[in-house]
C-alpha cells in the first residue's frame, strides 16, 4: 500500500485541480491550495497502473472490441458490494456519467420540458440542462436540525407540473453528504411513479460510504422503480480513474434501452478506449483492498477536520458527512456574503474551495471542501483557515493546534 501521507507532485500533468492557470481563473490565486476538484491526490491501486504500463508496451493500438469480462466484473462488484444483482443485458456504456444524462434528457423529454433537481446539488446538473434547452425545476433540500432532508411536500407539487419529465436524484449526494436511506427513496419514487417523472440516477460516489450509512441503488426498490428509472455510476470516484474510465449506464426498462440503444447509434457514440476498459476491468475485479485502506484514511482524514474545526474554529459547522469525499462547510456565521466568503478563503486563507453558491443560491454560505488527499496537505488547509478566521472574524483567540 502506498503512504497516503504524501502529496504526490501532480504539476507535470494537466490535472485540473492543481491547475495554476484555472485557479488564477477560478480563485484568483494560482497558489491557492487546491481542495476544489473531486478527485483524489492518491496514486491510483498498483494492479491498475501495472495493467496500463503493460498494456502500452504492445504498442499498437488499433480498433478494439469490449472485453466481455468488464460487464461480468461490474456485475460481480455490485452484487458484493451493494447486494443487487445486475443483467448484463440491462448495461450500457458512455463517455461519462454528465454525457449519459445529456443523452437521457434528449430522450426522454423535448425542448422546453422541465428537470427536477434537489439543490445545493452538483452545478453541472443545472448545467446540462439549460445547455439542451430545458427547464430547471428547483425542489431544494431542506436543513432541520444542521442535516439535509428532503422536501417532499415541495417535490409532490413540482413532479405533478405536467411539464416535469425527469428528476435528477444525487445518492450518496453531492456536496452535502447525505446517503438517501430505503424510506427516503422509496417516497421519492412513489411522487415519481405517481406523476410519470422518470428517475436518473447518479450514483457515482456509491461507494464511498461511512459508518453505519448504507448506500441504497435506487433501481433495487422494486421492478416499478427500476422500470421508471435509468441508473448512471462509474468506477471514476471510487477508483480515482476519471480520465481512464467510462460511465455505466444500467437501464432495465427494455423499451428504454432500445431508445438508449438508438439514440447512441444516431450520434455513433460506439468508439472504444482500450485504456478506459482495462482501468475499469481491473478495478472492479482486482481492487478492493486498495479502496477499503484508502476508505479508512478518508474517514480518518473526516475525524480530524471535524475534530480541528470543533476545537479551532467554533463559528465553522460541519455538516454531517455520510458518503462522498467532499465536506460540506457551512461558514454563516461568519456574517460574509458570497462574495466575501469566497475572497477570505482563497486571497486570505489561501485554500481553494468550491463556493457554495455554484451548487445553486440554497449553497450561499456554504463551500465544498474535497479531503481525498494527504492529512499534511489537510492540515495546512485548516491551519491556514483558523489563523484566517481567528485574525479577522472571531474575537476570541483560540489556540491553534498543530
Amino acid at each position: 500500500m502506498q503512504n497516503l501521507d504524501i502529496t504526490k507532485d501532480r504539476s507535470n500533468t494537466n490535472s485540473e485541480k492543481w491547475n495554476k492557470r484555472l485557479l488564477s481563473k477560478y480563485f484568483s490565486n494560482s497558489e491557492a491550495l487546491p481542495f476544489w476538484v473531486a478527485d483524489m491526490d492518491f496514486e491510483v491501486a498498483p494492479a491498475i497502473k501495472e495493467l496500463l504500463i503493460q498494456r502500452a508496451q504492445n504498442g499498437i493500438f488499433g480498433y478494439e472490441s469490449r472485453n466481455i469480462l468488464v460487464k461480468q466484473s461490474i456485475i460481480k462488484w455490485y452484487s458484493k458490494r451493494h447486494d443487487f444483482l445486475i443483467n448484463k443485458e440491462e448495461i450500457r456504456f458512455s463517455p461519462s456519467i454528465l454525457n449519459s444524462i445529456a443523452l437521457l434528457i434528449n430522450i426522454h423529454s423535448k425542448e422546453g420540458d422541465s428537470v427536477i433537481i434537489q439543490p445545493p446539488v452538483f452545478f453541472h446538473f443545472k448545467q446540462i440542462i439549460k445547455n439542451n434547452s430545458r427547464e430547471v425545476l428547483s425542489n431544494p433540500l431542506k436543513v432541520i436540525n444542521d442535516n439535509y432532508e428532503m422536501d417532499f411536500e415541495d417535490l409532490e407539487r413540482k413532479a405533478s407540473n405536467r411539464k416535469a419529465k425527469i428528476l435528477i436524484l444525487c445518492n450518496p449526494h453531492n456536496p452535502v453528504g447525505r446517503v438517501w436511506n430505503t424510506s427516503e427513496l422509496k417516497k421519492l419514487s412513489d411522487i415519481c411513479l405517481k406523476h410519470k417523472v422518470l428517475v436518473i440516477s447518479d450514483e457515482i460516489h456509491s461507494d464511498i460510504v461511512f459508518g453505519n450509512n448504507k448506500f441504497v441503488p435506487y433501481s433495487s426498490l422494486s421492478k416499478d422503480t427500476a422500470n421508471n428509472s435509468v441508473t448512471c455510476f462509474s468506477p471514476a470516484k471510487t477508483f480515482n480513474i476519471a480520465t481512464v474510465s467510462d460511465s455505466i449506464v444500467v437501464i432495465q426498462n427494455e423499451d428504454y434501452r432500445k431508445k438508449f440503444d438508438h439514440y447512441m447509434n444516431k450520434l455513433h457514440i460506439n468508439k472504444i478506449n482500450t485504456f478506459n476498459m482495462l482501468a475499469m476491468q481491473t478495478a472492479y475485479s482486482s481492487c478492493d483492498k486498495w479502496l477499503e485502506e484508502v476508505l479508512i484514511y478518508i474517514e480518518e482524514n473526516l475525524d480530524y477536520l471535524k475534530q480541528y474545526i470543533k476545537d479551532n474554529m467554533p463559528s465553522v459547522k460541519v455538516v454531517n458527512t455520510e458518503g462522498t469525499f467532499l465536506v460540506w462547510l457551512n461558514f454563516k456565521a461568519l456574517g460574509l456574503d458570497a462574495k466575501e466568503l469566497e475572497k477570505m478563503l482563497s486571497k486570505d486563507a489561501n485554500i481553494a474551495l468550491n463556493s457554495g453558491y455554484w451548487f445553486g443560491r440554497e449553497g450561499a454560505g456554504y463551500a465544498r471542501m474535497t479531503i481525498a488527499c494527504s492529512r499534511t496537505l489537510l492540515r495546512e488547509g485548516l491551519v491556514n483557515l483558523s489563523r484566517t478566521i481567528h485574525k479577522h472574524y472571531e474575537k476570541d483567540q483560540l489556540c491553534i493546534s498543530k
